[in-house]
């Protein structure tokens, strides 16, 4: 989706992982362990998403959603998280001198498949969030690995032409080392309430994340995000974005709440698939914690395809 989900996952952690004495093979093995299971989840969202994009269906799924009118309903269309199609969201956080690392520069990339289904007669939306990140805490710099996947169902309902959605998350600890997520099995929920409008978009994301289970070394926490979102539409497809999400991480003790102002261009293809590019410089008003981003640059590209037959 065009947004940092709801969640954006764990991006450092303040403490390196930790080895102990005679541990180094099951260490392995349980780095090899997560590696398959972040295979096997992979293959269900892409087996998910498959499924989905073959249904035998005249239209979207799930609820309609008002978008506005005109050229202003198909930029809405590209930017509202919950717009019934088959969403897919390559996006990209740079962080240059994250708090307590002048000069080092921490990433995170998210790739991220959304799929409106309808299920037990409710109107669902199923997100599953991977991410890749680069923390600047591990041992001789900075190097990628996978974080912990997420998933979280919203169901969703409309009330006076605003999106309701809410429902169950899970996070499972696929990460390459603590450095790299919670270590931590999480369980929690998700919101967003949004109302697209005929110059754009308002709304809010809301995640609620806490840890039950994992690697009894990794401390306990939870992770709250809250993402308002704003868009405002102009003529031939472009817009500007504010969309930075406020985290408060109680695992690596990191709070943050970053302001963006950014621009993006959407192209409605004539077969209904949309392609939508933004980027959005995002400054912190108020951080704390090592490895907190004082700044950071938000970059994506977001591409959403009807379900149904073609």
């Amino acid at each position: 989706m065009a947004y940092k989900s709801q969640h954006k996952a764990t991006l450092t952690d303040s403490h390196a992982p930790v080895e102990k004495v005679g541990s180094n093979s099951t260490h392995l093995e349980v780095k090899r362990l997560r590696s398959k299971y972040a295979v096997l989840l992979a293959a269900a969202i892409v087996f998910l998403a498959a499924s989905a994009r073959g249904q035998e269906t005249n239209g979207p799924q799930g609820p309609e959603v008002a978008t506005g009118s005109g050229a202003a309903s198909d930029t809405n269309a590209a930017n509202n998280p919950v717009n019934p199609q088959l969403t897919i969201d390559l996006q990209n956080y740079v962080m240059p001198s994250p708090g307590g690392y002048p000069g080092s520069v921490g990433d995170q990339g998210l790739f991220r498949v959304s799929v409106p289904m309808d299920l037990f007669g409710l109107h669902q939306f199923v997100r599953t969030i991977l991410p890749i990140n680069t923390p600047v805490s591990t041992p001789g710099g900075p190097t990628a690995g996978v974080g912990d996947l997420t998933v979280y169902d919203l169901v969703l309902s409309k009330v006076h032409g605003i999106t309701i959605g809410v429902g169950p998350l899970i996070a499972a600890p696929t990460a390459r080392s603590e450095a790299y997520g919670s270590g931590k099995w999480q369980a929690g929920a998700a919101g967003i309430v949004i109302k697209p409008l005929n110059w754009g978009l308002l709304g809010v994301l809301i995640n609620y994340q806490h840890s039950f289970s994992g690697n009894s070394s990794s401390p306990v926490g939870q992770v709250t995000t809250a993402q308002p979102i704003a868009h405002y539409n102009f003529h031939h497809g472009f817009y500007l974005r504010s969309t930075g999400v406020w985290t408060f991480n109680s695992f690596t003790h990191v709070q943050y709440i970053p302001l963006g102002f950014g621009a993006g261009k959407v192209w409605n293809r004539l077969n209904g698939d949309i392609v939508n590019f933004y980027i959005e410089p995002q400054y912190s008003v108020y951080h704390t914690g090592v490895a907190s981003p004082k700044w950071q640059i938000f970059a994506g590209a977001t591409f959403k395809f009807p379900l149904g037959k073609r």
